[in-house]
This record gives structure tokens, sequence and C-alpha cells, in this order.
């Protein structure tokens, strides 16, 4: 009985033995794995790292877009037949048969300056001329001057194959009345220089006169009113005048 059990003890302890020594075969098989995966993931990191990161798929460049051609601006339905040219009361006036030409501080030498090259680029269409222009050379104090000015501008328009309409000034508002009175005679003068001429003359400083509402805070530019109001003259005069 004793040497049974002491043949069982010993088989009973090298079963343990050995079940523990495959324990500890799986453990460090284990662990070996895991070091290796480890590795093979070092690996890797450091091959993403240097490379600048994961690989991504290789992005398209956009495609460019596609820009349609601009169509021309739509033809006029009428053909322009007059020329409207002048300082910057004119700024905001525009016909639907004119050609308008606004020229800031224009003086009346400015005019002839540029008048000669603008009257060759116009349409044979145009047969009408009107020029609006004499403010600007009233602050000189040079009444004489500004008049041997229009003597030079008149010998000018006479010879360009056209009716002219010369526009008059518009008086000032509150502006004092050394102004106001140089535009007035102005006014009257340009009256009867454009009779001997046969020119047509637009009358514009009674219809100015003293309305506040026809200005700017600066009593000198046309308001919006003020622009409407001249525009309708200026068209009445020429739509009335004995070329139509």
């Amino acid at each position: 009985m004793i040497r049974g059990g002491m043949a069982e003890a010993v088989r009973r302890h090298s079963g343990s033995h050995h079940h523990h020594r495959g324990e500890n075969r799986d453990h460090h098989s284990g662990e070996n794995r895991d070091r290796i995966q480890d590795q093979g993931q070092d690996h890797r990191s450091s091959s993403e790292v240097a490379a600048g990161g994961p690989a991504t798929p290789a992005e398209r460049s956009p495609a460019p877009d596609i820009v349609a051609p601009q169509p021309p601006p739509p033809r006029p339905l009428f053909s322009p037949t007059s020329l409207l040219v002048g300082d910057s009361s004119i700024r905001n006036i525009r016909f639907f048969n004119a050609i308008t030409r606004c020229i800031p501080g224009a003086t009346v030498p400015t005019i002839l300056h540029d008048l000669p090259e603008l009257l060759q680029s116009l349409p044979s269409t145009v047969r009408r001329v009107i020029v609006h222009v004499g403010t600007n050379d009233t602050a000189r104090r040079q009444s004489e001057v500004t008049k041997q000015d229009f003597k030079n501008l008149f010998n000018l328009l006479e010879s360009c194959g056209r009716s002219v309409f010369i526009s008059g000034p518009l008086p000032t508002f509150s502006r004092g009345a050394e102004r106001f009175s140089r535009l007035l005679g102005l006014n009257t003068w340009l009256q009867r220089s454009c009779s001997a001429s046969n020119f047509y003359f637009i009358d514009n400083f009674n219809l100015f006169w003293n309305r506040p509402a026809f200005y700017h805070q600066d009593g000198l530019h046309p308001s919006t009113l003020g622009s409407s109001i001249l525009a309708g003259n200026i068209q009445h005069t020429v739509h009335t005048s004995p070329t139509d």
C-alpha cells in the first residue's frame, strides 16, 4: 500500500511538473509572439514616419473651371443722334439716343482741346452737338478771357457740320453774389452770341433760379431732381428745334 501510494504521488507530481512546464512554454511563446507583433508595429510606424505619415490615396487636383465667354453687350435699338459734352453738371444726364461725355472740372479750353478728336470718333448718325460748359470758367474772374475762349469754341463748332446747341450755365445757390452775377452775365452774353452764330441756346438760368431742391448741398451741382429737370429742358429744346 505504501509503495502504491508513493508511486501514485510520484506520478501526480510528474504530471503537475509537466503541466507547469507546458504552461510556461505557452506563456513564453505568447510573449514572444506579442514581442514580434510589437516589433512589426514599431517597424511599420517607423516606415510611416519616414514616409511622412500614413499612406493616403493620391489626391486629384480639381478640374479647372470652364468660364463661358461673355456675350457682347446688346446693340442699342436706336442709333445715337446727339452728342452731349460738358462739365460735371451733366454727370447724371442720359438720353436713350445720345452719347454723353462728362469731363469733371472742364472749362471752355478743356472742351476745345478734347472736342476735335471726339468729333472724329462720332458715328455718322450723330447730327447734333450739345455743349454745357462755362461755370468753372467764371471762377477765374476773367470775363473777357472766357468770352474769347467761347469765340474760339464757336469757330470750331461752326465747321463741325452738325446742329449746335449751347446749354447755358446754372445759377449758383447760396455761394455769394459775385459768382451769381458773373454767371448771369455769361448767360446773357451766350444768348446773344448763339443767335449771331445760328446756334441754339438752352436757357437753364431762370429754371434753376432760387430752387434749392434742384441742388446738392454745395449749391453748385444739380441734385437728382435737378439733373432730371436739366435733362428735360435740354431734351425739350432739342426736340422742338427746327432741325427736327
